[in-house]
């Protein structure tokens, strides 16, 4: 959610083994949770059920590859560290993989042969970690239901076993979020950067659904291929977002339920924040000193400010706050930050700051984003300890300001920009 008309820093990077924080990896698993409810004798006669419906259909039933062997399964598991899934388990002892199948098992997502299952090339995720597609103004959302996947782009417990050939899979996942059950299946990719899908309880449900669309006749014939048109999610689930002015509980209710991005124009204070509670993601705009009070209780991970003045007290006291950008007229006082917990990303180059020396005691901070002007005056003073990548401007960046702030008789004049 990057700010409009912002020119990209020129990126120092002071430690490359750093990456950005892994939500996922802060969250609880379930306790004490069951194994989802795959069943593996269900999931093999789920399958002969498919490709009889299948043949049926088609009017020919394609060859499965031959079953793998349980040492075959074994070495597999050894392998990834990680137990199959039993029903996925079974499934592999009718057959390993789909082989070259016209209509892959698990419609147009093609099943890995056990010798394919662990090896992926992840570039894809390495790409989108690099500081200069700005991974520290992304955030990975919840997914539906709440808490059930981890908030992570991908886990090594997220075993891959099928794929749409275009960087997405299916995984089975044996590290489920606080109210998830190993063994569910979720999807996962360069598609899903804002969060994985959640699709099914188990494979065997998987399996269920495919077959219960088939013999009600929900499926599209394009000659040879068959396109299932089950109520499973085949595409990302994007969250719930709002945009606009301050939202109404009208407003909050037609965004969909469990809003978690936001970005509101004009708001004077952050009292609609009450109509959407579980905001991750917020990006307001103001051409005033909008109170920021409501902000403190609420899980706002990644804080984006566009106003005439900001008063930071608020934020910092959001035990959630990971990231914060702000673009101000007035000087900000950045000493507040101090209590921020969490905070490791901070981009002050489009404000002027009054306390700049307060950097230096943001002790969990590892990005920071400057003037060169700014970073001179923080090299003076000794520079800030521990950060990894440092993002500079030459100028104070252009902003679109908001409301068409007019800053000769409201601010003074602007400060000086790039062209």
């Amino acid at each position: 959610m990057a700010t409009p008309s912002r020119q990209q820093p020129t990126l120092y990077v002071i430690d490359d083994e750093f990456v950005p924080p892994d939500r996922g990896d802060e969250q609880d698993g379930p306790r004490g949770a069951a194994p989802a409810g795959g069943d593996p004798d269900e999931a093999v006669r789920l399958l002969h059920r498919y490709r009889r419906l299948m043949a049926d259909i088609l009017g020919y039933e394609e060859p499965l590859p031959p079953p793998a062997s349980e040492a075959d399964i074994a070495a597999a598991e050894d392998d990834l560290g990680l137990a199959l899934p039993p029903d996925l388990r079974a499934l592999y002892g009718v057959a390993d993989g789909d082989g070259d199948l016209v209509n892959p098992l698990f419609d147009r997502n093609e099943w890995f042969s056990l010798a394919e299952i662990a090896d992926h090339d992840d570039e894809w995720l390495d790409i989108a970690q690099e500081w200069q597609y700005e991974p520290w103004r992304r955030t990975v959302f919840d997914s539906r239901p709440p808490g059930a996947v981890r908030r992570s782009p991908l886990r090594p417990d997220w075993i891959r076993f099928a794929t749409d050939t275009g960087g997405n899979w299916l995984a089975v996942d044996m590290d489920p979020g606080p109210r998830g059950r190993p063994g569910q299946v979720i999807a996962v990719g360069v598609d899903y950067g804002e969060g994985p899908t959640y699709v099914a309880d188990s494979v065997t449900a998987f399996l269920r659904r495919l077959v219960e669309a088939l013999e009600r006749g929900a499926y599209v014939r394009h000659d040879t291929s068959l396109w299932i048109e089950s109520d499973l999610p085949d595409l990302p689930v994007e969250p719930a977002e709002y945009s606009g002015g301050p939202p109404s509980p009208e407003d909050a209710r037609q965004a969909g339920p469990r809003v978690q991005k936001v970005r509101v124009t004009g708001a004077a204070d952050c009292a609609f924040l009450a109509e959407t509670p579980d905001v991750l993601s917020l990006a307001l705009a103001s051409d005033g000193a909008p109170d920021l009070s409501a902000l403190g209780g609420l899980p706002v991970e990644y804080l984006e400010l566009d106003v005439a003045a900001a008063d930071l007290a608020a934020p910092a006291r959001n035990p959630e706050l990971r990231a914060l950008s702000v673009a101000s007229a007035r000087p900000v006082e950045l000493a507040p930050l101090r209590s921020a917990p969490r905070l490791w990303a901070l981009d002050i180059a489009a404000a002027p700051v009054a306390d700049l020396a307060a950097v230096a005691g943001l002790a969990g901070l590892r990005y920071l984003e400057v003037t060169a002007e700014q970073w001179r005056g923080l090299s003076a003073l000794g520079g800030p300890p521990h950060l990894a990548v440092v993002g500079v401007h030459p100028r104070r960046p252009r902003r679109e300001w908001p409301l068409g702030a007019d800053w000769t008789t409201e601010y003074g004049t602007p400060p000086a920009t790039t062209g």
